[in-house]
């Protein structure tokens, strides 16, 4: 920078002894296009040294921070120093001591101890892979043993539910013979041993849910020992027996045909021409005085047979009018047409006479409550299907056999 000033002021006298040159004077012009050179040459000086001054301070900062670097390592190298100085004294001082012997022999079993360290840490590994593999094969076994679990209960499930299926298809069965004997056939034992085995069989499935099934079949039976009902099939054993006895029953007059005949056995050929002859004509005098021939007789029977059995049928269905219509048809025509002086026939009209007085038409009890209970139940059990219907539905659904079965 001073150079370039002493050089731009050695120039600067020669341009002024110039202008001073009387022989050379410039014109205004040339003036100032030097004084514009000038300026020119003024700024590329200021820029240069504030260039270099900016490169000067730059460089500064630098330089200190090297210093402040250097420093920090020298005094490191110095703590360093000091600390491998104060290891070689006591190392000296060790060894003044005669602790050489004791560091080899510390040396030695830091070595020996280095040694087994490593054995034990590869002892540790071996048992660490050991038991990695050990939990590999446990857990490949807890799963396997879950799997068959699973299976195990997959398999059970479909049994245990077949089984709890089928014990409660045994007990529908049974509700439904129970209301099936005591409404088409008045069977009233049959029904209360069907109700006593469908309590038995909700029994041995302990099941809380059935608890009020069981009370309606108790309820049940005790309604069927109240009910005062008559023996409607000793009422209808007997009406077979007559049915029975029909064949066999004399007709009016068979006795006195039979007298007339033993003692025209010694009239002449004409008069068994005549006898014989008479077989073949039926006449009819009066109402009172009728000759029957075989086939009116098996019109009589197959008659009186037939009202026995609408008798026997209107006592199936409860229909006392219809049963007592029947068994006075049938005592009339016992009456008109077979010998009431017969020991079999007297015998068939007291037993007619004993039927038309007894009462079939009773209340019977209501037993159809267990059943459609189960029903509703057995419908409303989850399931892997659809949704079942409403409980309301199924109760309707529940009730209409029940009230077919009564109307039967």
């Amino acid at each position: 920078m001073n150079t370039e000033l002493t050089e731009m002021d050695r120039e600067s006298p020669e341009d002024g002894g110039a202008q001073t040159t009387p022989q050379r004077r410039p014109g205004r012009g040339g003036g100032a296009l030097a004084m514009l050179a000038l300026l020119v040459a003024l700024a590329a000086a200021a820029g240069t040294g504030w260039m270099w001054w900016q490169d000067r301070a730059s460089a500064g900062q630098d330089n200190q921070r090297l210093m402040q670097e250097i420093a920090r390592l020298d005094a490191g190298d110095s703590a360093l120093s000091l600390k491998l100085e104060s290891l070689r004294d006591e190392i000296a001082s060790l060894k003044a001591s005669g602790g050489g012997e004791a560091l080899a022999a510390l040396q030695q079993r830091l070595e020996s101890d280095r040694d087994r360290l490593g054995e034990l840490e590869r002892s540790i590994e071996e048992q660490l892979t050991l038991s990695r593999s050990l939990q590999n094969s446990t857990a490949a076994m807890h799963s396997r043993l879950q799997a068959a679990e699973s299976g195990l209960a997959s398999l059970a499930a479909p049994a245990v539910n077949a089984g709890r299926d089928l014990d409660l298809a045994e007990v529908d069965y049974l509700l439904r013979l129970a209301n099936e004997r005591l409404q088409l056939f008045s069977d009233r034992d049959a029904a209360d041993q069907a109700l006593a085995l469908a309590e038995s069989q909700l029994a041995a499935l302990d099941n809380p849910a059935y608890l009020g099934v069981r009370q309606e079949i108790a309820a049940a039976r005790r309604a069927l020992a109240r009910a005062q009902m008559p023996d409607y099939l000793q009422m209808a054993a007997e009406l077979d027996g007559l049915q029975a006895q029909v064949p066999s029953l004399p007709f009016a007059g068979a006795s006195m045909a039979v007298s007339t005949e033993a003692g025209q056995s010694d009239v002449s050929w004409w008069g068994r021409l005549k006898s014989s002859l008479a077989g073949l004509v039926t006449i009819r005098r009066s109402a009172d005085d009728v000759t029957l021939s075989i086939d009116d007789k098996d019109y009589l029977r197959q008659r009186l047979w037939l009202q026995l059995e609408m008798a026997h049928l209107a006592l199936m269905r409860r229909d006392s009018s219809g049963f007592r219509n029947a068994l006075q048809r049938a005592g009339e025509t016992l009456g008109r047409w077979f010998d009431g002086d017969a020991d079999a026939v007297r015998s068939a009209g007291r037993a007619l006479d004993e039927l038309a007085a007894a009462e079939i038409d009773v209340d019977l009890p209501d037993i159809s409550k267990p059943w459609n209970s189960l029903r509703v139940l057995r419908s409303s059990t989850p399931l892997p299907t659809p949704a079942p219907p409403s409980v309301g539905s199924e109760t309707a659904d529940a009730e209409e056999p029940a009230s077919t079965d009564g109307g039967q």
